[in-house]
């Protein structure tokens, strides 16, 4: 930061897919204040705009002034104070005047918002006049798929290959939320419990369990939720993903039904936020699992290469097949059957021809004693067949056995 010409700028990544385009807002902040600068800035760097917002900031009018001179053709939107709109007199028609103040202030922009409000909901706001203002829907393009990670037997390792595949979706340019509806998360999910403190924001009245109570009122009232996905999510800088906090109440989770389930997701995959939802769900059945699997696009359906699990894993879909036989074609329609922490030494298989096991992920001795979550998105080895898995479910590589 130049304290001497008064001028922040915190420049974040621009996505660009095939067949698809995801702009940052390309956002000027312009206040004398220096202390609402800088936490400012460090909520975008922190949250789920890091990739959504690009934001340059100033706090002088010389310097402000200076840079619209010569810059206003690459701006979006000025979030300022109306002196910054006063010296700034030959204005940009294409670019957006967001007056930061008290909403009765004498209005210099073309939309007042009140500076001090939660910076989720005035920047959620900003996002949401910019894109009605331009007519540039800077989304996705609404074709979210759902990823389910499953296993029949525990301690297969859903949610280290949930947690890989978000990361490694969101590094190949994709907006990825987690969501993890297992009833006791691993260890490794409770890292998100920490975010809560650590992450400079209030997460009270917002979370899973706000968003679940919302959704079965807007249900009765026949409605839609008005509010978007970043009311109750928050980012995780470590997965370059959004998620919920952890629930604090197992009982919210366990009441869940079927259609609970399904508005949750369809809710996530209607907001046009994302690109991919990884769910990572139990291995017990019951409601959310089952809901999840039927409208999961894709089902990572893991296993590992000990007998007693390939063994277990035979024994239900010999049971699904013979119970729930159209339940089960869609099943194995819709699964990617994957070994995980595969060694190359198998001690059984799964004796099926329209189901096999079409990738591998590497068995990695240093988690043995247990490893932390950093540890477990670090390992060059597994990441490298992740983004192999990754390749296979954008279609863009062949599928390899690895029986």
């Amino acid at each position: 930061m130049n304290r001497n010409i008064g001028f922040w700028t915190v420049l974040f990544c621009v996505l660009r897919k095939v067949g698809e385009c995801v702009l940052p807002v390309r956002a000027v902040l312009a206040v004398q204040d220096e202390q609402y600068i800088e936490p400012f800035l460090q909520y975008v760097h922190c949250s789920e705009f890091d990739r959504r917002i690009m934001v340059t900031a100033f706090s002088r009018k010389d310097a402000f002034v200076k840079y619209m001179e010569h810059s206003s053709d690459s701006v979006d939107v000025v979030l300022g104070e109306a002196l910054f709109f006063e010296a700034w007199g030959d204005w940009n028609e294409g670019v957006v005047r967001i007056q930061l103040g008290a909403l009765g202030d004498e209005k210099c922009g073309d939309h007042v918002l009140s500076k001090y409000q939660p910076l989720q909901h005035l920047l959620t706001n900003v996002q949401n006049i910019v894109w009605g203002n331009k007519g540039d829907i800077r989304q996705t393009n609404g074709n979210t798929k759902i990823i389910a990670v499953y296993s029949i037997v525990g301690g297969c390792g859903k949610t280290t290959v949930a947690l890989n595949l978000v990361r490694q979706l969101a590094a190949d340019g994709g907006n990825v939320f987690y969501l993890n509806l297992e009833t006791v998360m691993s260890s490794l999910g409770c890292e998100s419990r920490n975010a809560r403190a650590g992450s400079g924001t209030d997460s009270s009245g917002t979370g899973l369990a706000r968003l679940l109570y919302d959704l079965k009122a807007a249900e009765d009232r026949k409605e839609s939720i008005q509010s978007p996905v970043s009311t109750y999510a928050y980012r995780d800088s470590g997965l370059q993903g959004d998620s919920f906090y952890l629930l604090d109440n197992l009982d919210e989770l366990l009441e869940m039904d079927v259609k609970d389930t399904g508005r949750l997701l369809e809710y996530i995959a209607n907001s046009g936020s994302y690109d991919v939802i990884v769910v990572d769900v139990d291995s017990c059945p019951n409601d959310r699992t089952d809901a999840v699997l039927a409208r999961a696009d894709r089902i990572i359906w893991l296993v590992t290469e000990n007998a007693d699990v390939l063994s277990k894993t035979e024994t239900w879909l010999n049971y699904l097949e013979r119970s729930h036989h159209s339940e089960y074609c869609i099943l194995v329609e819709k699964a990617l059957l994957v070994i995980n922490r595969y060694s190359g030494e198998m001690s059984g298989y799964i004796s099926r021809k329209e189901l096999k096991i079409e990738a591998a992920l590497p068995y990695i001795p240093a988690w043995n004693k247990g490893a932390s979550r950093d540890a477990i998105l670090q390992s060059p080895i597994y990441q490298r067949d992740v983004h192999k898995l990754c390749l296979t479910l954008h279609g863009e590589a062949e599928k390899e056995q690895h029986l």
